[in-house]
């Protein structure tokens, strides 16, 4: 599922700490080239496209938000 328009992404992990990314372009939930269940981020870093994905199987990663921009 691909997700667009959104101000942020924060991701929870296990051992309590948060990553959050703005400057996100998309977010993609897939079953990554292993079989397992991946985030992708998409976002802006240093004026560079960057992305980060997450294998959301593992136990690393708690779960996850995204925070919409709101339309004005």
């Amino acid at each position: 599922m691909l997700h667009e328009n959104i101000d942020k992404v924060i991701v929870y992990l296990n051992n309590g700490n948060t990553v959050t990314f703005t400057g996100v372009s998309s977010v993609s939930e897939h079953t990554n080239e292993y079989g397992a269940l991946a985030l992708e981020i998409n976002y802006l870093k240093d004026d560079e496209i960057s992305k980060t994905i997450f294998v959301l199987t593992n136990d690393n990663v708690v779960y996850y938000t995204i925070i919409y921009k709101k339309n004005i």
